[in-house]
């Protein structure tokens, strides 16, 4: 079997790209001391419930050997014993060194192959194999070449072995990276912004398109001067595009997004707790996210406190860097990435005056574009540039 695979790792949540199918888990794992009961038995339910129960047994040489076990992974991570579950720390960084994303990446493959499989005959053999190839990205904030080498050649050396638990039944996915190619995260995305539909671009023309009478395309973009503003969880990338190309020297990230205004909100609310509760960072988004829980309050007023610490640095970096490293000569602010989706309401009219007195134009993703940007952009990397085959 060959697969090509988009991982965009993400500090909150891993997406994937294979044979045209998006999906995605919480970027947590858990480690398990031993195999968790069984309640049900049949086959077919436990496939058709793997994304939310995804217990793996990882044998790899990318990571360390005391790292090798049994792991519950993604959703099934986070619905039992918060305080045991590893996620990234969005303070130290070094996404290329952390066992998380290898894990995460490993589990999610295997995850694909079971379920084609599956669905293919109905049944599932003992064990399975695949050749892949794989494209991912690191922060701008710590890509350099050797680095994301050191990451390409972690999943490149050797084969890695997936135990998935079904159930009374273990079915071994054996997988080999034939090719590996790690990028800097946000320049993937402005191959996705010009192959989207003119749909995308529909509130940068009602601001300025239709004034003079041009309305802007996806195509028209790679002819412009961007600089992105990619907001994720632990990194918020800064990255400046003449056209398709990246201008490394101007391209940089910061430590701000939407985990560490959860973090500081985290903070608030323990302190409002007086400490009789432990609220990490996972379970504190479930709180917001739940109108029903008797907490939802504090949290919603903590995280917006918060978000408007988080905001005001993004805006600040924003301003420093289109005037220093990109000399004010942009085209097009372009702000995307789940932290867009959270930050809108404390940074758009900010940044709309600072383009408006740069003449220049805002673009800001619409929600339902703005989370899978990377992912998508590693996918058409991946038929186009990076794996396609030579004639």
């Amino acid at each position: 079997m060959n697969m090509k695979v988009a991982a965009d790792i993400g500090n909150s949540t891993t997406k994937m790209i294979i044979e045209d199918e998006l999906f995605s888990q919480p970027s947590v794992i858990r480690r398990l001391m031993k195999k968790p009961q069984v309640s049900e038995t049949d086959l077919k339910e436990h496939v058709a419930n793997l994304d939310n129960n995804l217990t793996v047994h990882i044998t790899s040489p990318a990571i360390k050997a005391t790292a090798d076990g049994l792991y519950v992974v993604g959703h099934k991570a986070i619905t039992t014993d918060l305080d045991k579950v590893q996620n990234m720390n969005i303070k130290l960084g070094n996404k290329h060194k952390h066992d998380l994303p290898v894990i995460m990446i490993l589990s999610m493959i295997a995850r694909k192959i079971i379920k084609e499989k599956f669905d293919e005959t109905g049944k599932l053999e003992a064990s399975y194999s695949a050749d892949c190839e794989l494209s991912s990205a690191i922060p701008a904030s710590e890509f350099n070449f050797e680095k994301a080498e050191i990451l390409e050649k972690r999943f490149a050396t050797k084969a890695h072995t997936v135990i998935v638990h079904l159930g009374e039944k273990k079915v071994a996915v054996n997988l080999t990276f034939k090719k590996v190619k790690v990028t800097e995260e946000g320049v993937p995305a402005i191959f996705a912004l010009l192959s989207e539909d003119e749909t995308i671009l529909d509130e940068l023309n009602q601001m300025y398109g239709k004034e003079n009478g041009n309305v802007i395309r996806p195509s028209d973009l790679k002819k412009m001067k961007i600089f992105h503003v990619d907001i994720g969880d632990g990194t918020t990338e800064y990255i400046y595009t003449i056209g398709i190309n990246p201008v490394l020297d101007a391209s940089t990230g910061e430590k701000r997004g939407v985990g560490h205004a959860t973090e500081e909100a985290t903070v608030l609310m323990n302190e409002e707790l007086n400490g009789y509760m432990k609220v990490n960072r996972q379970s504190f988004m479930g709180i917001a996210a739940d109108e029903t829980h008797n907490l939802h309050s504090e949290a919603k007023n903590a995280l917006e406190i918060a978000k408007g610490s988080q905001a005001n640095f993004i805006l600040e970096d924003t301003i420093e860097k289109v005037s220093n490293k990109a000399g004010n000569n942009v085209d097009m602010i372009a702000v995307y990435g789940g932290g867009s989706i959270q930050f809108r309401d404390y940074l758009f009219d900010d940044l709309k005056q600072f383009a408006d007195q740069i003449k220049t134009k805002l673009l800001w993703i619409p929600e339902k574009k703005a989370v899978n940007l990377n992912v998508r952009g590693l996918d058409i990397l991946n038929r186009k540039v990076f794996f396609r085959k030579k004639r």
